[in-house]
């Protein structure tokens, strides 16, 4: 963790002399630079590439080994299609949180958002701006696991099926990068990883993401159904299915989309009168 604070705070500083490179350039100029900077700090981070890429397609090999030639009943996802969903939202969720809760928790305690301040930027901007660095970055990272579904298990849909697919869930795991906002406000420097990850961990596993939803008990399926990781997935599978999404899908997604912006609204404003 050590190791990691440090590569972050060194990209803070290089972001911040960037950034004030640009400060009489006007507001639209400095939050397309900010965006900008955030975007570059992002690749820059080890954190976001082995946990936001690699684990999600090892994971996915992995668990389509061990259930993936499972057969399935006529009418059903094979067992490859179903992960990879799965797995796909699992990616895109890590990389809208990681891009938000740690690093905001950090910044917070290294005086970057104090330099912040110095911008003719609102703070909401900022939030904004960060926000949609989170779910651009959410993007790469899920079409990496459909790209090794495609190459290792020869998973083949149609291309309208793949163009709702990609786009549908994507916008599915948007509402994370309100609950990283939130959490990078609740949490400091030392916990908010922990706190991050061990929050992800319960959500995609409780959610359905680890393991088939067919072969959970179902308790834990009503469960995974009242949360937005099983929803970000469901509209995969049932496009995938050749089905319509169920209208429930968005409706939860909003709510709990809603609920996070609350949340986040909240520790927001409190930590500025902290401040």
């Amino acid at each position: 963790m050590t190791t990691i604070t440090a590569t972050q705070t060194a990209q803070t500083a290089q972001a911040m002399n960037e950034l004030h490179g640009r400060k009489a350039s006007g507001a639209m100029n400095d939050f397309k630079g900010y965006a900008g900077a955030e975007l570059r700090r992002t690749l820059r981070d080890p954190l976001y590439l082995f946990l936001g890429i690699v684990v999600p397609i090892g994971f996915y090999l992995l668990f389509s080994g061990l259930f993936g030639s499972s057969p399935h009943a006529p009418g059903t996802l094979s067992g490859n299609v179903e992960i990879m969903i799965a797995m796909a939202v699992y990616g895109g969720i890590w990389a809208c949180l990681v891009a938000t809760g740690p690093r905001i928790a950090n910044e917070r305690s290294n005086g970057w958002v104090r330099n912040l301040q110095l911008l003719p930027i609102s703070p909401w901007k900022v939030l904004i701006g960060r926000a949609l660095v989170a779910i651009l970055f959410a993007l790469p990272a899920m079409l990496l696991v459909y790209a090794t579904g495609v190459i290792v298990h020869g998973v083949s849909l149609s291309f309208g099926e793949w163009v709702a697919i990609i786009l549908s869930m994507w916008v599915g795991v948007w509402p994370f990068a309100i609950f990283g906002i939130a959490l990078g406000y609740v949490t400091n420097e030392t916990t908010a990883f922990g706190v991050t990850y061990g929050l992800y961990m319960v959500l995609t596993a409780a959610g359905g993401l680890w393991v088939p939803p067919a072969i959970l008990p179902s308790t834990m399926l009503s469960i995974a159904k009242t949360l937005p990781t099983y929803h970000a997935a469901d509209l995969g599978w049932r496009i995938a299915n050749g089905q319509a999404p169920e209208l429930a899908s968005p409706i939860v997604l909003v709510i709990w989309a809603v609920a996070f912006l609350v949340l986040a609204a909240l520790f927001v404003r409190r930590a500025a009168k902290v401040r």
